[in-house]
């Protein structure tokens, strides 16, 4: 849940975070990234995946599969799975 606003983040909001951080992370610049190619394209290490997986779950104020990245095919296939969780947990 976005704590500033108390309101549920829309999807955009969500991917850009998402993208934010694989940028910071994996030193990529935000415009290199295409949020629709294969994962396997953007270097995330298990450790890395983790790091933003757990800062992901505390932001919205969820639970998240330790596996999120590799259970998905994109990023943005990652995005509607946060989606999808967030809306089934009522945050």
């Amino acid at each position: 849940m976005n704590k500033i606003h108390n309101e549920t983040p829309q999807i955009h909001e969500i991917e850009q975070n998402l993208l934010i951080k694989i940028s910071v992370y994996c030193n990529i610049e935000l415009e290199k990234i295409d949020p629709l190619a294969p994962m396997h394209h953007i270097a995330i290490d298990s450790i890395l995946a983790m790091t933003i997986v757990e800062e992901l779950q505390s932001e919205y104020g969820i639970d998240l599969p330790t596996f999120l990245f590799y259970e998905n095919e994109t990023i943005r296939d990652s995005v509607k799975s946060i989606v999808s969780i967030i809306e089934t947990s009522g945050v």
